[in-house]
């Protein structure tokens, strides 16, 4: 008897909990995708310099909705990996001078935030 109570206890604390973490997480990634949408309205209209500028800002583009794509899907490691890549490249843009520093530092800034959304939920 005691067994059944505990079990029927443990049902009724864990299925609030379940839905709240669930709504939690829904929470934290649309929060997370409209970063990710800011950072690619800022790559939209960043300046970039060189022949390769259309290219590259395709690039830049193409990683961010992969990331935006695997958040979705619940791949946030996938996510964040793809967000890395993207600030290895726009290090690599400024570092060129492809990017002034000012506009590399404003997008940097922000695909670390989007990175920091996400992580928590990485598990």
């Amino acid at each position: 008897m005691k067994q059944t109570m505990f079990t029927a206890l443990a049902l009724v604390t864990a299925v609030p909990l379940a839905t709240m973490m669930g709504e939690v997480a829904i929470a934290q990634t649309s929060d997370c995708e409209s970063q990710i949408t800011s950072l690619r309205t800022a790559t939209e209209t960043v300046t970039i310099t060189g022949k390769n500028a259309d290219k590259d800002r395709a690039g830049l583009l193409g990683k961010i909705d992969a990331a935006s794509a695997d958040l979705s899907a619940g791949k946030n490691a996938g996510a964040v990996q793809k967000l890395t890549n993207y600030r290895t490249k726009v290090e690599q843009l400024a570092a060129s001078g492809h990017v002034t520093s000012t506009d590399a530092t404003s997008l940097i800034s922000q695909v670390d935030s989007a990175i920091a959304c996400i992580n928590p939920a990485i598990g």
